[in-house]
């Protein structure tokens, strides 16, 4: 299997608080990227949602990533 197969294999095998921390880090930093594209303003506080989407995703890619 190539390296995106194993990926996958690893997300398909995470257990379920940890596939609901994928999704939702998924969910916090599309809408923080997408307020920020729409909008075009340069506010902080939609990098908020950046960086704790960032910080629920740790774990996760901890998981998918680690050995």
């Amino acid at each position: 299997m190539g390296w995106y197969s194993n990926k996958i294999e690893k997300l398909r095998q995470l257990s379920n608080p940890y596939f609901v921390l994928f999704v939702t880090a998924k969910v916090i930093g599309g809408l923080g990227i997408g307020v920020l594209l729409a909008n075009w303003l340069p506010i902080w506080t939609w990098w908020i949602f950046i960086v704790i989407a960032a910080i629920i995703a740790i774990p996760v890619y901890g998981k998918l990533f680690g050995k």
